[in-house]
């Protein structure tokens, strides 16, 4: 896999929330947040929104935005999720307006997409789940769910679609929860253009493995994005990937490292109690020494698989101290 890291304005964000509802910073302007990013090493994209503010809506203009601080567009992430007239979910609700808005929306970002060159479209169905037993007709949100996202997808066939996955928040209960419903909903979709994201942080909140995770996407032609970040297993606070779990995210770099993949890979933190832009840095960096560690370990792969093969998890396990873990 070749490894390019892009993150998201959102990164360098006031942070506001309902505890601290005016954020835990100032806001930056648009030229300093890109001036910021333009600075750290091995951060070389940036993940767009649309609508596309506070970036220029002229997809020219935007490019040309970038290109000022040396940033390329990577992917593109439709809101979908910010405005109450989808609390009831953009693509499972049974509400025909709201999901014939939802596919406009859609429709028109995949049309920005293209003209800005972006890899993939994001598609996250936030509100799209329940909170209660007795809220929801499960197998009508279903269908629903998989007709909407199957007319976004048949929009532009060229145009790669990545469905994000996660068990809750907003909701207490979504849809597409675990890798396998995102497997299942992909196979139902039936469309070859619409694939998946695997969210380091999401397949820990659901006691997944990443590794595992990424296997089961990539294996069935389906790895569309990946976005870095990581928790205690329990929520999903977009903490700074690396920090935590150290090898579960070992492993998640040695297998990316058994891919072919060559899209971006995106820092998605919530930087909340501490310098923004050194924190980011840190992200970008901490990113970067784990597929140098996972470089050190494919070039022993033959020995590592071997020992995968027979289950010699004791051996790996000695192997993989020996040439990470000096001292």
């Amino acid at each position: 896999m070749t490894l390019k890291l892009d993150s998201h304005i959102w990164c360098l964000g006031t942070y506001a929330e309902r505890y601290v509802p005016g954020g835990y910073f100032d806001p930056l302007t648009l030229d300093q947040q890109l001036e910021i990013m333009s600075r750290i090493e091995g951060l070389t994209g940036l993940f767009v929104f649309y609508p596309a503010h506070p970036m220029p809506s002229d997809p020219d203009a935007l490019v040309r935005k970038l290109a000022g601080f040396n940033l390329k567009v990577s992917n593109l992430m439709v809101d979908c999720w910010g405005d109450r007239k989808w609390k009831h979910g953009g693509f499972a609700t049974t509400d025909k307006r709201i999901r014939k808005e939802t596919v406009k929306l859609f429709k028109d970002a995949i049309d920005f997409s293209r003209a800005i060159k972006a890899e993939s479209v994001l598609l996250w169905p936030a509100h799209d789940g329940f909170d209660y037993p007795f809220q929801c007709d499960y197998r009508d949100g279903w269908t629903h769910l998989v007709e909407t996202i199957r007319e976004v997808g048949e929009h532009d066939r060229s145009v790669k679609i990545a469905v994000e996955y996660k068990a809750k928040d907003p909701r207490q209960r979504q849809y597409v929860s675990t890798v396998g419903k995102l497997m299942m909903l992909l196979n139902d979709v039936a469309l070859d253009n619409v694939t998946g994201v695997v969210d380091v942080g999401h397949a820990f909140m659901c006691q997944e493995n990443p590794a595992e995770s990424l296997t089961i996407l990539d294996s069935h032609g389906k790895l569309g994005q990946i976005h870095l970040n990581e928790n205690y297993r329990d929520a999903d606070p977009d903490m700074i990937f690396g920090t935590v779990n150290f090898w579960e995210n070992l492993e998640f770099f040695y297998y990316l490292n058994k891919t072919s993949f060559a899209g971006w890979a995106t820092i998605d933190a919530i930087i909340a109690r501490d310098d923004r832009a050194r924190t980011l840095a840190l992200a970008v960096a901490l990113a970067w020494k784990y597929k140098r560690m996972a470089d050190i370990l494919t070039a022993r792969s033959a020995e590592i698989d071997g020992n995968l093969a027979a289950c010699r998890f004791a051996d790996n396990a000695a192997l993989i101290s020996e040439l990470l873990l000096k001292g």
